[in-house]
């Protein structure tokens, strides 16, 4: 979670001061896969404001350091251009000209409207107070909302807005009461050393993944459970084509933490990789394999396989694992090409291939633990 703190604490410090006026740079998406996001910020969890084609022009009015993307099909740039209209993309899928992009300062469009509500509160400063063990930042007010970043105590805070959620015992108060941040994460009110209370949060700030409820997660026995709780899976589901997907993908962060899906024991744990590369280090489309991965058998005949992890899964072969526990956590080693879970059923298992592997939505929803 280092890195995930770094980049965060990068992106609250990295605003330019203004520049002059200058006229917007037009440029092209380069995304053939897939739609480009367009962000309320510069961070993959800032709340999606809209999707571009490839081929689509934009308008960049500046530029703003913000989360590091790695997997861009121009180039590897910290850098996200900021639209006309205030919202953003990460600079690692725009073919734009040589003419440098100036940076982005106080005097820089307005928000979107979708974005402008939040912009235009005052906010309020604050300062962690969690002693020895870091302040959670996460994408909605819930312990059970997806890990974005570790604050240490003593990290001065920008405090947007509040929002109701989980009601926490911390170490300045008891309260429900979440403090959103800049880039769209929230923290424990109860952890936090204030200058005043900051206004409640408009509408469109609301959390960016719903957090699921404590009780969708179950602990043991035949239950089932989401491996990426408040992350969705793509449909992508196919046994026929060139290539063959035998599973879906479930898209998050590096270093979000994958659960097993129901209790059962732990086949294999491989690195699976095309010869002459290695599973510890970022993959890409180009190469071949599911990279550092764990296959589970559960009862019934059902096994589940857990791709692209970011690093050797923490369980070991032969172990026992309840339903929620900790497998490993998301990476993008293999055939990848940004960080994301790709996670498969098999039944009438062993052995899995692709003769009795099922699509994962329908299956997980029709055991109480819907991903899609």
């Amino acid at each position: 979670m280092r890195k995930i703190m770094t980049v965060a604490a990068v992106f609250l410090a990295s605003f330019a001061p203004a520049v002059d006026a200058h006229a917007a740079q037009t440029a092209t998406v380069v995304s053939p896969k897939r739609p480009l996001n367009v962000r309320a910020g510069s961070a993959v969890w800032t709340a999606p404001l809209r999707t571009l084609p490839h081929g689509a022009s934009v308008a960049i009015d500046c530029q703003v350091k913000g989360q590091l993307i790695n997997q861009g099909s121009i180039r590897v740039t910290d850098q996200w251009d900021r639209l006309t209209d205030g919202s953003y993309v990460s600079d690692a899928w725009i073919r734009r000209p040589a003419t440098p992009v100036p940076a982005c300062g106080p005097a820089a469009p307005v928000a979107p409207a979708a974005v402008a509500a939040a912009a235009a509160v005052t906010t309020t400063t604050g300062t962690v107070a969690s002693g020895a063990t870091p302040l959670k930042a996460r994408t909605g007010p819930a312990h059970t909302a997806p890990l974005i970043a570790a604050l240490p105590n003593g990290t001065p805070l920008t405090l947007v807005c509040q929002q109701r959620g989980e009601n926490i015992a911390g170490s300045q108060r008891v309260t429900p009461m979440w403090d959103r941040l800049p880039e769209g994460t929230y923290v424990s009110d109860a952890y936090v050393r204030r200058t005043a209370t900051p206004p409640p949060c408009a509408a469109a700030t609301q959390p960016l993944a719903a957090a699921p409820a404590a009780a969708a997660v179950p602990a043991a026995g035949g239950a089932w459970t989401s491996p990426l709780p408040g992350f969705r899976a793509r449909p992508g589901f196919r046994t026929a084509g060139n290539p063959n997907h035998i599973g879906v993908d479930i898209m998050s962060f590096t270093g979000t933490p994958i659960h097993a899906a129901s209790a059962g024991t732990v086949l294999e744990v491989v690195c699976n990789i095309e010869a002459g590369h290695t599973c510890d280090q970022t993959g890409s489309a180009s190469i071949g394999g599911c990279g550092w991965y764990v296959k589970l058998q559960h009862e019934g005949g059902i096994s589940t396989l857990y791709c692209h992890m970011v690093r050797k899964a923490v369980v070991r072969p032969g172990q026992k694992v309840k339903a929620g526990q900790i497998l490993g956590y998301v990476g993008s080693s293999g055939n990848s090409s940004a960080p994301h879970l790709h996670y498969e059923v098999h039944i009438n298992a062993p052995p899995t291939g692709p003769q009795n592997a099922i699509d994962p939505i329908p299956f997980m929803r029709n055991h109480g633990a819907p991903i899609g």
